[in-house]
């Protein structure tokens, strides 16, 4: 199994905290189309391992890619799974992530008519004040009648974003509980992290803007870990949280959650990253270059090979991330190596101090109340060349 990611680098406006790849300059979203769908030919016959792989999730990010009008989406989407050789309706989940002001009725038919069985919605606070603090394009009140729109309109699967330790005088208890009353199943919430670079950053640099202090952050965190735990809805990767679904399961990102078990994805389009076996690119951060290479016919990236090392740092972090933890005798399968042999003080410190604990036979991981702060513990752990 993989995963197909698409990098759509447009934005109606520059949120002051964002440093992922995006541009403003919207006229040439045909050409950048065009040549996300040449990239797909492109990478399969560059490596024909991809030809041996079944895509079954597919997640369009940004930037913002709701911001594409139906006929140019329908070209992205319909010439890259032309291209893999599978049709939307093969897939578990499509995900699109679109922000509120997008969030038409005719848009959303549009969507649902390609295959689309997922919004991620960046709503990041319903406080109007706080919103235009981060220069997001909506208000609190347009947020939730899209969400509602999208509902009424038969979206079945609905993902929030927020972002707590927001140095502003907004109510965060007010935030969780707005998002929480919402016909949505998934909620992911992040930390608000000082980019250099970016607008926030600059300010923060200058002393026009103090960060919230860690505490607050760190309260804002357990406040929503303690909110999501009393509607039942389970903690499964540091920031992400889903509602229970059916047969006693729970609505998770299964696309995201493939990034964390390590699983190859294909990512098409500037700044985007991919990963197949020991090896990963990352498509140049520019537009123009970007398109000029592939018409060109050349993959214009930065390739890495990891080491064995490298994939057991990997496997830790991202595993120690999760609800379900690590396993030392599957790590050692995948890598060759287990923690308790990297080193054995760290991991009997780790487990001697409650920072690990065995939640099953064989598998450890963070307890809840340490999450936020488990990729200092993960790295405790880490080997070195």
């Amino acid at each position: 199994m993989a995963g197909l990611y698409l990098h759509v680098p447009f934005c109606r406006q520059a949120c002051h905290y964002c440093d992922f790849h995006f541009s403003t300059q919207i006229k040439h979203m045909a050409d950048l189309v065009a040549a996300m769908v040449q990239e797909t030919h492109l990478r399969l016959s560059t490596d024909p391992r991809w030809k041996d792989q079944t895509f079954t999730t597919l997640y369009l990010g940004g930037g913002t890619p709701s911001i594409l009008p139906p006929d140019l989406l329908r070209n992205l989407l319909t010439g890259v799974l032309d291209a893999v050789g599978r049709p939307a309706s093969s897939f578990r989940e499509i995900t699109l992530e679109a922000n509120p002001e997008d969030m038409t009725e005719a848009q959303i038919h549009a969507w649902l008519e390609l295959g689309v069985t997922r919004l991620s919605l960046g709503v990041q606070s319903f406080h109007d004040d706080t919103l235009a603090w981060m220069n997001r394009a909506h208000t609190g009140n347009q947020a939730e009648r899209a969400v509602h729109l999208a509902h009424e309109l038969g979206m079945k699967s609905m993902t929030l974003d927020l972002i707590y330790g927001v140095p502003t005088a907004r109510n965060w208890h007010d935030d969780v509980f707005r998002a929480a009353a919402l016909p949505v199943q998934h909620l992911s919430a992040y930390a608000l992290t000082v980019e250099p670079g970016t607008v926030l950053g600059t300010r923060v640099e200058r002393g026009a803007v103090h960060p919230a202090p860690d505490a607050r952050t760190a309260k804002e965190y357990h406040q929503l870990c303690d909110a999501m735990s009393k509607r039942g809805w389970a903690h499964y990767e540091t920031s992400n949280w889903a509602a229970p679904g059916p047969n006693h399961g729970h609505h998770t990102s299964q696309h995201n959650s493939a990034y964390w078990s390590g699983t190859p994805y294909l990512a098409l389009g500037p700044g985007a990253h991919g990963f197949l076996g020991a090896s990963r690119y990352a498509n140049v951060s520019n537009n123009p270059k970007y398109i000029r290479a592939i018409q060109q016919g050349e993959l214009l990236e930065e390739r890495e090979d990891l080491t064995s090392t490298d994939r057991y740092n990997e496997h830790v972090m991202t595993g120690l991330r999760t609800a379900q933890g690590i396993s030392p005798e599957k790590l050692q399968h995948m890598t060759g190596v287990r923690p308790q042999d990297v080193d054995p003080e760290a991991w009997a410190q780790a487990l001697d101090g409650g920072r690990l604990v065995e939640h099953r036979p064989g598998w450890f991981r963070i307890p809840e109340p340490d999450w936020i702060t488990g990729d200092q513990i993960a790295s405790s752990l880490f080997a070195v060349d």
